[in-house]
């Protein structure tokens, strides 16, 4: 995939600013050893120079002070700060320069030269090299598009799929407000349909913010809207003839309950199974695509204990393999693959992104407080960092975080 489709809005310290280009310099540290009557040198390379970057930022328009003024301020606080670079996305860096020239021609307008030098060490160019959910995603949809095309066209029994179409997203409509949909039926425009269904799952996850303050409520707001509407299959769902059959099902926002059925439908047949399949697939990549999200933003500024990124992932890969075996009890093994594969692969890409971003923390050790304390004085005892007190916390939750007593075990990351 290009750049330019992966573009991202690029800001300083939270201050966003358009960007006209951006320069970004490496250089190896390299020492040469010369000797007397040899000729040439032997060279010994001693890694990678801080890289550095320069981005043309430009501010204009009626609000040209304000946010000049702004990204001023920014720059202005001491130290290094996050940096998101529109392609290679964020980083923390330390400004150098900047240079900030005014035309007489250009009123309210302003292309502002930036230099950067990347704060820390091992750093990759490429910090957001994560495995490609979407992608994954996409190529599932299309196999679960065909399948259910192939259903619809060999179907006797459409009324069942009638049903089992327009109930299984009614549910879906009413949580993803605004979305526009074809409003194809599942019998003239399967593709459509399945296209609507896509729309409206992403819709429900597009109303999180998934801010570094919510990525937990966020991503269990979306499980539970998408498994709350939507058809599930019954604890004695499956059958040696591939015909397993659906429940209507309110399920719970834990994947270990979502098989408990509230009012169960007579069998309708697989034309009824086929719908409910391919909205609860939609289901489960909406619900992948949610967990990489938490995932791509952790990695930037962790917030959540490695308990609760292994449940993100635990959730997402639950929903997954739910997919993959009701495709495998509805269909033989060659018509089932090509939504299957798919499934397992982006299955694979979250357990992969939830191992990134656990192996990128250093390990947990046990602290025992020696003296009373409070959270903040033991963050700067052991991280010379005060602020980091809320990552002791999410770790820990004392119950009296300001009164910690002598003995006291804490889980804190090794520094």
């Amino acid at each position: 995939m290009a750049w330019k489709d992966t573009l991202l809005p690029a800001s300083f310290r939270g201050v966003g600013f358009e960007v006209l280009r951006t320069r970004d310099h490496g250089e190896r540290a390299v020492v040469e050893h010369e000797y007397p009557y040899r000729d040439g040198s032997e060279v010994e390379d001693m890694g990678r120079k801080a890289r550095r970057i320069s981005i043309t930022a430009v501010v204009w328009g009626p609000a040209y002070e304000a946010a000049l003024e702004k990204l001023g301020k920014a720059l202005d606080e001491r130290g290094p700060g996050e940096l998101v670079h529109p392609v290679f996305g964020p980083v923390r860096a330390q400004v150098i320069s900047w240079d900030i020239p005014h035309e007489a021609e250009r009123p309210n307008y302003a292309e502002v030269a930036l230099e950067f030098v990347v704060a820390g060490a091992d750093n990759p160019f490429f910090s957001r090299a994560w495995p490609k959910v979407d992608a994954k995603a996409d190529t599932a949809r299309a196999g679960a598009t065909g399948v259910l095309a192939q259903a619809v066209a060999k179907s006797k029994n459409v009324g069942a799929m009638v049903r089992a179409g327009l109930s299984s997203l009614a549910g879906l409509k009413s949580e993803a407000s605004g979305v526009v949909t074809s409003g194809s039926s599942i019998l003239t425009g399967p593709a459509s349909w399945a296209a609507d269904a896509a729309s409206l799952v992403r819709g429900i996850v597009d109303l999180r913010s998934f801010s570094s303050n919510s990525l937990l409520p966020d991503f269990q707001g979306v499980l539970a809207s998408l498994t709350s509407v939507i058809l599930l299959p019954s604890s004695s769902s499956g059958s040696s003839s591939g015909g397993g059959q659906f429940s209507w099902a309110q399920a719970t926002a834990t994947p270990e309950a979502m098989t408990t059925a509230t009012t169960t439908a007579p069998a309708q047949g697989p034309e009824l199974d086929t719908a409910a399949a391919h909205v609860l697939a939609e289901t489960a990549l909406g619900v992948a695509e949610a967990a990489q999200i938490v995932l791509e933003s952790e990695a930037v500024t962790p917030t959540l204990t490695p308990t609760e990124v292994e449940s993100v992932a635990a959730s997402s890969r639950e929903l997954l393999q739910q997919s993959i075996d009701t495709y495998r009890e509805l269909y033989p093994v060659e018509q089932a693959r090509p939504v299957t594969e798919p499934l397992k692969d982006v299955a694979l890409a979250v357990q992969e992104s939830a191992a990134a971003v656990l192996e990128a923390r250093p390990p947990l050790v046990t602290h025992t407080v020696a003296a009373p304390a409070c959270l903040r004085l033991v963050a700067h005892q052991l991280y010379g960092d005060h602020t980091r007190a809320l990552e002791l916390y999410r770790l820990n939750t004392p119950r009296d975080p300001n009164f910690l007593t002598p003995g006291q075990e804490l889980k804190v990351y090794a520094s």
